[in-house]
């Protein structure tokens, strides 16, 4: 669509808008009413100070009676004038109600075209997140007295490279369990029907330490978004790397809020997900989540 026509349908939306906030509203007809009451009583004011003027030229005071012979003239003549201009004010009413729901009307495809916009750009989110990804590698670096210290070096799937963030845990026990929040995007709006799981690695808690417990991992960037969720420009199919972010913003945002993802349309549900391992000093780990949406812990070796 040409600039001018997109101008014109904004002007034809804009106007509409402005049209149906003034008549169906009280607002509205409170404005257009203090208005005319406004006008009516300039007018109103106009002729007597003519009047005045007129008789006081003549020598004489104007007096209630020709306060009220004005009042009279000016309300009849403007009655008058509004009769005259009946079929006008008709004509331009109908055409106003026109525009009104022709702005309505085409506000409301623009409203549902953004709608499917951004189900699909969530969607083509959603499709990018289910892959295979090194989440962190983890070296037990002690078990002593029942306690389990960790060091755990976490990566950014845009910087494959190297670890973006480190932490190092001491945890009671040594049974050592890794969880994960699954988010459950079967039947939702975004997934099409199909079943979608992505996981999130969440938290360590072990077989001394209950999972609500349990030590945050904290893999998440400054504006709370998963590491696990980033990827590198090049990385990113289907959709501008810009819109994905924002996208990816918004899908995490509302899977925050279970009741809010869930009036949305957004995900069916939320649930824990926990592995576990034995460890011993030494251990090497490497944590992954998997395209199918589970997370899963294995040795990891030097080569």
């Amino acid at each position: 669509m040409g600039t001018n026509e997109q101008l014109v349908l904004d002007g034809v939306k804009a106007l509409g808008g402005l049209l149906v906030f003034l008549f169906p509203s009280p607002l509205g007809l409170g404005i257009c009413g203090a208005t005319g009451l406004v006008m009516v009583s300039l007018r109103i004011g106009v002729a007597l100070r003519s009047a005045a003027l007129t008789a006081r030229a003549a020598g004489e005071r104007l007096g209630i009676p020709g306060i009220l012979l004005t009042l009279a003239d000016t309300l009849l003549g403007m009655a008058g004038r509004l009769l005259v201009s009946l079929p006008t004010l008709i004509l331009v009413a109908a055409m106003a109600m026109t525009v009104a729901a022709l702005g309505t009307t085409l506000s409301r495809i623009d409203e549902s075209a953004a709608a499917a916009r951004r189900i699909q750009e969530l969607s083509t989110v959603l499709k990018n997140l289910q892959r295979s990804l090194k989440v962190a590698d983890v070296r037990v670096l002690s078990v002593d007295q029942g306690r389990t210290s960790l060091s755990i070096d976490f990566y950014d799937p845009s910087v494959p490279s190297a670890p973006v963030s480190h932490r190092d845990l001491e945890i009671q026990g040594r049974d050592i369990y890794f969880d994960a929040i699954v988010l459950n995007f079967d039947y939702s709006q975004i997934a099409g029907g199909q079943k979608i799981n992505i996981a999130i690695p969440y938290r360590v808690f072990s077989d001394q330490v209950a999972q609500r417990d349990g030590l945050p991992l904290g893999a998440m960037d400054s504006q709370g978004i998963p590491l696990v969720f980033h990827r590198g420009d090049d990385d990113i199919y289907g959709l501008a790397p810009e819109v994905y972010r924002s996208r990816l913003k918004e899908l995490v945002d509302l899977i925050r809020n279970d009741e809010v993802a869930r009036k949305a349309g957004i995900v069916r549900s939320l649930y824990g997900s926990a592995i576990h391992r034995p460890v011993k000093a030494g251990d090497r780990l490497e944590i992954r989540i998997e395209q199918t949406g589970g997370l899963t812990v294995r040795d990891a070796f030097p080569f």
